[in-house]
């Protein structure tokens, strides 16, 4: 096969469905994961067909190393090849370090940072042996730029861990892979955030008093999938870093 092919973690909704369509549109073969919203990822891949382009529907628990493993060997059954794996999907609730849960930070972890490795680990290996390089992209999150605050610990902790491993990962799989991290602010609603909260936290979280659109993040991604980009951290968050807050900016701004 010739055509470039990319596994997006995540892409039955949200987010990971517009770097889904995004990526497609680029021409890419996208291999669509999701857990649990079958529906969703189901309507993903008719969007992308329905549009000219070519999908493979996986379903992965990103808990299970041997389903994360079964999913990059099922990319190459079918395609041959993976060049990006953008490690999108994530879990994230409300809590802090006076009261989270031991069951809660270890599901953060193996979600939000040991997915990422053992995928990375697993294209490395395949695409090793294949004689074959590739790019891998870790969507992070702004906050753990100089801009922490104490709620959302769990989801944080394993953010922070992915983020800082982005040069360590480079150099390791260098020259097979290049992985690159991106660090996003808010993006769309979360948590019980209802519409117009979102849109009230959106012009006030940055100093230009809007957020970087999902579309722009999704070309963000694109952009660092080209070859002279590695080890690099992009934040394409409307400058949300920059403004510091001592609470989640969902629970910080609240339509009145």
């Amino acid at each position: 096969m010739t055509q470039a092919v990319v596994l997006i973690t995540g892409a039955a909704k949200r987010v990971g469905r517009v770097i889904a369509e995004r990526f497609a549109q680029a021409g890419y073969a996208v291999v669509v994961h999701y857990g649990s919203s079958q529906q969703d990822a189901l309507d993903t891949v008719q969007a992308i067909e329905a549009g000219g382009g070519v999908s493979l529907l996986q379903q992965a628990d990103l808990q299970d190393p041997q389903q994360l493993q079964a999913m990059i060997a099922a990319t190459y059954a079918r395609f041959g090849r993976l060049d990006v794996l953008v490690n999108c999907a994530a879990i994230f609730f409300p809590d802090t370090l006076a009261d989270f849960a031991l069951e809660d930070l270890e599901r953060s972890w193996q979600v939000n940072c040991r997915a990422p490795l053992l995928l990375t680990q697993a294209f490395y290996q395949q695409a090793q042996q294949r004689g074959q390089q590739g790019v891998v992209i870790n969507v992070v999150d702004q906050k753990v730029r100089a801009n922490f605050h104490p709620e959302d610990f769990s989801y944080t902790v394993a953010k922070a861990a992915l983020g800082n491993l982005t040069a360590m990962l480079a150099m390791s799989s260098a020259p097979v892979l290049r992985v690159n991290a991106l660090y996003p602010g808010l993006m769309t609603p979360s948590g019980d955030q209802t519409q117009a909260d979102f849109e009230y936290s959106s012009a006030r979280s940055t100093p230009l008093g809007y957020i970087a659109p999902v579309t722009e993040i999704a070309d963000a991604i694109l952009l660092l999938t080209r070859p002279s980009f590695n080890g690099a951290e992009f934040v394409v968050d409307a400058g949300q870093n920059l403004v510091r807050v001592d609470r989640d900016v969902i629970n910080l701004y609240r339509a009145p």
